[in-house]
């Protein structure tokens, strides 16, 4: 596996910048902080610019998969549901380029095909969960998938 760090800073003219560096990896997750944060620390030395977000990114082997011919990123789905112990907040996941084979023919997505199920499951708090919505929320239930506009 390998560790990068993504750095986004900005000038006094409100412009960002971006630079994504590889870093070691060490074994524990507080360690990989400390390091990130000693990294930061020896940046401000080195530069005029502000820094606004420094994100963490492991980046592992997983199998890549081809594309599918005619395959269109601006053609999404998004899948909403009930917050888990959100009182009956929703939120919502969206995939770019939804196959269309998924979608039925008044824009709906059937939450019950088995890989659009396999899918949403990930952000299901009872299946356990391997996934989170923006703000570190998990689904309850689902209630619709629908093609985006």
């Amino acid at each position: 596996m390998t560790v990068k760090y993504s750095l986004t800073m900005i000038d006094a003219y409100g412009r960002n910048r971006s630079m994504v560096v590889e870093a070691v990896e060490v074994a524990l997750l507080v360690d990989q902080v400390t390091a990130l944060e000693n990294v930061i620390n020896q940046l401000a030395g080195v530069t005029d610019l502000g820094l606004i977000r420094a994100d963490l990114i492991y980046v592992g082997k997983g199998t890549p998969f081809a594309v599918t011919a005619g395959a269109n990123r601006d053609t999404g789905a998004t899948f909403s549901g009930l917050i888990y112990e959100g009182d009956g907040k929703k939120a919502s996941a969206k995939v770019p380029g939804i196959k269309p084979a998924l979608v039925n023919a008044d824009g709906t997505i059937t939450l019950t095909q088995a890989d659009v199920e396999d899918w949403i499951e990930l952000y299901a708090e009872a299946t356990p969960h391997s996934l989170f919505l923006s703000d570190g929320e998990t689904i309850d239930s689902w209630l619709r998938g629908t093609l985006d506009k």
